[in-house]
């Protein structure tokens, strides 16, 4: 995906600026340290009533209000994987976080997915003063969120709520 298609999705829903990341990559690293050296800036996810945005960067435009944010890794640690942000190419404003630097791409339904930047990072294991974060999908509105909650905040029948997978462990 090149940077002027990236410029006219993001126009398209609204985004003024974001900063585009060069990716890391996206294998884990053995080992887990937990230790408070590591530095962490809020990842915080936005919601306009209809659909999500989750970054570590700014409000994506004046609809969105807060709903809740945790702390992500600014650098990879042992024991991390990368967490980027991506754009759907089949869903209007369906951003998403995702592992891959494809944006899972290879199973997705028009491979139109763009990387927006890396996030950060997240431990893969549970351990000590760790807690998961779950990557969640919303069906009827095509809207990808994070949350703390295995049932990702589920309130049927109103507002049936998918839980993905877990995304990552962060520090509690």
């Amino acid at each position: 995906m090149n940077l002027e298609r990236t410029k006219a999705v993001l126009a398209a829903v609204g985004v003024a600026a974001l900063a585009i990341a060069v990716p890391g990559f996206d294998k884990a690293v053995a080992a887990t340290d937990t230790s408070a050296a590591a530095r962490t800036v809020p990842l915080v996810r936005y919601f306009d009533g209809r659909k999500h945005w989750s970054t570590t960067g700014a409000k994506p435009n004046a609809k969105y209000r807060e709903e809740g944010r945790i702390p992500i890794l600014v650098t990879q640690a042992p024991g991390t994987r990368a967490v980027y942000s991506c754009m759907s190419g089949s869903a209007p404003r369906d951003q998403y976080l995702s592992h891959f630097t494809d944006c899972e791409n290879r199973v997705s339904d028009t491979g139109d997915n763009v990387l927006l930047k890396v996030e950060g990072y997240l431990y893969t294991q549970p351990g000590p003063g760790l807690k998961a974060a779950y990557r969640c999908y919303v069906p009827h509105t095509k809207s990808h969120f994070f949350s703390v909650k295995s049932d990702c905040e589920a309130n049927p029948p109103e507002s049936p709520v998918k839980a993905e997978f877990v995304l990552g462990y962060f520090p509690a």
